[in-house]
């Protein structure tokens, strides 16, 4: 029996990775011959570089930058010489994990230590660089990316202003500059327009600190960059990143594409799909935004292309009415469902997942 294991990340307690491992250990306990295909996987998110490491190397290289309220820090990337290709996380710099509760505030953080990153790539001579915008604390439009390659916002009696999304209102024009030859693309599993309703600061800015005031604050100010923008802003995956999607449309001239598909087909997924008998896939919460084109739902429906029987595993289920009717419920196996509690079942994710695996091993794999 050959079985491929290629879950996201266990947000909060284990990498996708570790899942992979947990699980395989448990299955091998009761199905020692059970031969093995470990591919874990991201959504364009946190832990994707670590996935196209695993397959196609690369170089960390270590840049000192600033996190999202200008203070130093160094942040990393991975970097592929032989392709002249740059895989940047914006969260590693632009993060909302840099900051506590209390720092919250899309009024004044900046996409600037991005940018940062992404000159120093240039600087190492990158042709192509790719750029993963999940988990962002910002809402700037990319104004600050852009700032820390020479871009200038002004307002309107011509004084630069800091690039942070309370400035945004402001700009009444942008002093460009001209960036040598390379190809950007943008990763996102977020699919919304720069602003307005489903926008990115109606929709997103509240998880990074902001009140309902300043969400109306923030949207006036992405309409007013939009209006610079053009097209660009409506397209999808815009308002991902705080707006960041638009900004490296706008200033990179950069190709926007969904996540998960994106990570699925440069780690040949569909390849190793093939050779398998069954596939284990999960992530830490399954709801109803799981089928989005999140990474499970993108597993399950290449599986349903060609046939093959998934497993779902995660540490919590959310029964929805988007749950595809060729799958059942009860096969959605939880870490939650196995715990004394929340806290148990983060504490103990790898343990849990280990007797899972145990579980699968003996009903499915006869």
């Amino acid at each position: 029996m050959h079985v491929l294991i290629s879950p996201d990340k266990f947000k909060g307690s284990l990498s996708a990775s570790q899942v992979c491992e947990a699980l395989e250990k448990g299955i091998k306990k009761r199905r020692p011959k059970t031969i093995f295909t470990r591919m874990p996987l991201a959504d364009g998110g946190e832990g994707t570089l670590e996935v196209i490491q695993q397959l196609h190397g690369g170089t960390w290289i270590t840049v000192d930058t600033f996190d999202p309220l200008m203070r130093p820090i160094q942040a990393d990337y991975l970097y592929l010489a032989d392709q002249k290709t740059a895989y940047i996380e914006m969260a590693r710099a632009s993060g909302l994990a840099l900051l506590n509760d209390k720092e919250r505030n899309p009024l004044k953080t900046s996409t600037f230590g991005t940018g940062i990153l992404i000159a120093d790539a240039l600087h190492r001579g990158a042709s192509q660089i790719i750029l993963t915008i999940g988990g962002s604390a910002t809402n700037d439009a990319g104004i600050g990316m852009a700032a820390a390659l020479g871009w200038k916002f002004l307002d309107a009696k011509g004084l630069e202003l800091a690039p942070t999304g309370e400035n945004l209102i402001q700009i009444a024009s942008i002093s460009s500059v001209e960036l040598g030859p390379c190809a950007f693309t943008v990763v996102t599993d977020v699919a919304n327009p720069l602003a307005g309703p489903t926008g990115a600061a109606y929709v997103f800015a509240a998880q990074k600190g902001a009140s309902a005031t300043v969400i109306k604050q923030l949207d006036k100010g992405l309409n007013n960059i939009a209006s610079f923008f053009g097209s660009l802003a409506t397209e999808a995956g815009a308002g991902a990143a705080g707006g960041l999607g638009a900004g490296a449309l706008y200033f990179f001239k950069a190709k926007i594409v969904p996540g998960s598909s994106w990570v699925m087909d440069k780690v040949h997924f569909n390849r190793a799909l093939l050779k398998a008998d069954f596939i284990i896939t999960g992530e830490g919460k399954i709801d109803s935004s799981t089928w989005d084109g999140k990474v499970v739902s993108e597993v399950v429906k290449r599986c349903d292309k060609v046939f093959k029987q998934t497993i779902l595993v995660s540490g919590t289920f959310e029964s929805s009415a988007n749950f595809p009717l060729f799958l059942d419920e009860n096969d959605v196996i939880t870490i939650s469902s196995r715990a004394a509690n929340s806290i148990d079942s983060l504490a103990h994710a790898a343990e849990l997942l280990e007797q899972i695996g145990e579980e699968i091993a003996l009903k499915y794999l006869n």
